[in-house]
C-alpha cells in the first residue's frame, strides 16, 4: 500500500502545473477575403490581406479588415480551457501544487487558429 501511494504522489509532483511550462502565446493565421485589404490585429499593428501572428492563449483575439469599396468586418476569436488545463485542475484534487498550472497562460487555448473573415461589397 505505501509504494501505490509513493507512485501516486510522485506522479502527481512531477506532472504537477503542467500548463505552467505550456508557452503562453500561440501562431494564428488570420486572414481577410480580399488579398489587398488591410488588417488590423488586436486594434495594434496593420498587415496587407493576411498575417501569422503570436497571440496570448488567454486572452480574445480580435482583428478587422478595412478596404475601399467594402464595409468594414471585423471578428474575435475567444478562448476556453485547455486538456491540459483540465489535467492540472483534475490533479489538483490530488495534490494541491497543479492548480498553479490553471491561472497560468498555458492552462487556455485560442477557440480557432486559422481566421479568415468575408468582406462585402456596398
Amino acid at each position: 500500500m505505501k509504494k501505490i501511494i509513493s507512485v501516486i504522489l510522485a506522479a502527481s509532483i512531477f506532472t504537477s502545473g503542467c500548463s505552467a511550462f505550456v508557452p503562453k502565446t500561440e501562431m494564428v493565421k488570420a486572414a481577410c477575403s480580399e488579398p489587398d485589404a488591410t488588417l488590423q490585429i488586436n486594434g495594434g499593428e496593420s498587415y496587407t490581406g493576411q498575417a501569422t501572428v503570436e497571440a496570448r492563449r488567454d486572452k480574445v483575439f480580435s482583428y478587422a479588415c478595412y478596404k475601399q469599396g467594402f464595409y468594414p468586418a471585423q471578428k474575435s476569436v475567444s478562448y476556453s480551457i485547455s486538456p491540459t488545463g483540465i489535467a492540472d485542475f483534475i490533479g489538483s484534487m490530488i495534490f494541491i501544487v497543479p492548480i498553479i498550472g490553471v491561472f497560468s497562460p498555458g492552462a487556455w487555448d485560442l477557440d480557432q487558429k486559422d481566421v479568415t473573415i468575408n468582406m462585402l461589397k456596398y
